[in-house]
């Protein structure tokens, strides 16, 4: 459930504005697990590396960060 929280608080970090559903959530789980988990519980730093590796997010994650209405913000760095 932390885990959960954690990467729910990443999504919305990523595009306060947005409302994500469970499954979106889902599909960065596995990302922020396999990338980023050293980061857990500091969301700050799991947005940060989540954004450093996005190159290494899978499918499914990289569909939230396309699908946010802050997706240019994310893509800039």
């Amino acid at each position: 459930m932390r885990i959960f929280c954690a990467t729910l608080f990443i999504v919305a970090m990523m595009a306060p504005a947005s409302a994500y559903t469970d499954e979106q959530v889902s599909a960065c789980t596995p990302d922020v697990m396999r990338l980023c988990s050293d980061a857990i519980p500091d969301v700050g730093r799991i947005t940060k590396c989540m954004i450093q590796k996005k190159k290494q997010v899978g499918t499914a994650c990289m569909l939230v960060f396309k699908l946010s209405p802050s997706s240019s913000r994310v893509a800039a760095k």
